[in-house]
């Protein structure tokens, strides 16, 4: 299983300031599978509005990449 941060009493951030998506609504969401920031925007409409936090997204998806890279 991949592991992506997350911490117990932590406050996750908002990676989507128009749709209110969580850093941890797209760790959740590459966790099941979502592997382009579209399948993203499908799943929680992160990036359907003004697109700023599609980088964000982005990186999200290439770090967790990376992580199955070097496993």
């Amino acid at each position: 299983m991949l592991y992506l941060r997350r911490r117990e009493g932590h406050t996750p951030m908002y990676v989507c300031i128009c749709r209110a998506v969580t850093e941890n609504e797209v760790h959740d969401c590459i966790a099941s599978g979502a592997r382009s920031a579209r399948q993203i925007r499908d799943l929680t409409g992160a990036g359907g509005d003004c697109a700023t936090c599609v980088r964000k997204i982005c990186a999200m998806l290439k770090r967790a990449e990376d992580l199955v890279a070097t496993a």
